[in-house]
């Protein structure tokens, strides 16, 4: 248990951080990663970015939580990497170059040097990182978007809020949630909004723990729509937790993915809760 509660600390932590671009922790979450066919032609890969921002050589964990399964954690964290002092690293492809999948694949990345976790590493690692995720498929060269790792984590059934989806003639958009929880599914509402504030659709998914899922906005049962679109989010009760702050249950995090039908160019949007519990 105490491998879950020193995971649990650490995203506690970050609860109460709104940070823009990159988030430097000592555990950094990014929620999708991708080795997969898209749209047309297109073909999705992503790389990782990591830096260790200390003056010695530290252990890099990873793990990666396949989509739409019910995962748990390996505390041993067998896959595992060394930084030298202050250095930064690229790992190209990382689903196939590092965890050897070639199939059809996306999920939620965990990349750590927590000390409570990976042994021998100091009390003050910490790593800053990014992911890209890009097609890989266009000769004229790759487009796609920079991901940083995670920066808010909400155990509430609040609203989480994504504005700026598109979906037209000029764009696609992607919806994604994660569910941080250890052991238990989360049951998340819904509702994405016209410009002009009308519920163009609502409903529910499911995300099994550990995990994630994406769909298009056409899944989701949205055409072609005039104008930028706003989504919002929330846990239903019957999967919140009394006490917000209980490790283990289903918490969410969420996400827009918009690309441009033209060059595959892409922007990722994270959601953002309205108000919220956190986690001191």
């Amino acid at each position: 248990m105490r491998g879950y509660a020193v995971l649990f600390c650490v995203f506690a932590a970050v609860a109460s951080i709104q940070v823009n671009a990159q988030e430097i922790s000592s555990t950094l979450l990014f929620p999708v990663v991708a080795r997969t066919e898209g749209a047309g032609d297109s073909r999705w890969v992503s790389d990782l970015v990591v830096n260790n921002l200390l003056g010695e050589t530290v252990t890099v964990g990873l793990q990666f939580f396949p989509e739409n399964q019910t995962n748990s954690l390996d505390f041993e964290f067998p896959d595992r990497f060394q930084l030298a002092p202050r250095e930064t690293r690229l790992v190209e492809d990382i689903l196939a170059s590092f965890f050897g999948y070639d199939t059809n694949i996306k999920g939620v990345l965990l990349v750590t040097v927590d000390p409570g976790l990976i042994s021998g590493n100091s009390e003050e690692a910490n790593i800053a990182g990014v992911t890209r995720t890009y097609n890989v498929a266009d000769p004229a060269g790759t487009y796609g978007q920079s991901v940083p790792g995670l920066d808010v984590l909400v155990m509430t059934t609040d609203p989480l809020v994504a504005a700026g989806a598109r979906n037209d003639d000029s764009y696609r958009s992607n919806l994604g949630i994660v569910n941080i929880g250890f052991f238990d599914e989360a049951l998340v509402h819904f509702r994405i909004l016209g410009s002009d504030g009308s519920v163009l659709v609502e409903g529910t998914r499911t995300v099994r723990a550990l995990s994630m899922r994406q769909w298009s906005f056409q899944q989701l049962g949205v055409g072609s729509v005039e104008g930028p679109m706003t989504v919002e989010l929330w846990l239903d009760e019957g999967s919140a937790a009394d006490d917000p702050c209980d490790f283990g249950v289903p918490a969410i995090m969420g996400y827009v993915s918009k690309v441009d039908n033209g060059t595959d160019d892409g922007e990722f949007i994270y959601a953002f809760p309205t108000v919220g519990d956190r986690c001191d």
